[in-house]
């Protein structure tokens, strides 16, 4: 992830106040660590934005898949955490699409 530039990106373009920012990054790390360490291999947000647009990061982010993931994962189960987590995807595939 290019967190710098996504940092500037939330902040002048999306219009986040600080505490929006840092929790949309803090979400989007997450999910690489997460990612990461269930996948077993390394998961960043730009090589998979440049390689499927994180259609597959979306995926392991579903309600389905929630429940197939082991509990030892840092990643919610619930609706309400997976979809804050998908926003903040969705945020950097934004941010990808307009930095491009």
């Amino acid at each position: 992830m290019r967190e710098n530039a996504f940092t500037d990106w939330l902040e002048i373009v999306d219009g986040r106040d600080i505490r929006q920012t840092r929790d949309n990054v803090s979400r989007a790390k997450r999910v690489e660590h997460a990612l990461t360490e269930y996948l077993q291999r390394s998961v960043l947000l730009e090589d998979e934005y440049n390689q499927d647009r994180c259609a597959s990061i979306l995926e392991n982010l579903s309600i389905d898949s929630a429940g197939i993931i082991p509990v030892t994962i840092n990643l919610p189960k619930d609706k309400n955490g997976l979809s804050s987590l998908r926003t903040a995807v969705n945020k950097y595939i934004r941010f990808c699409d307009e930095t491009k």
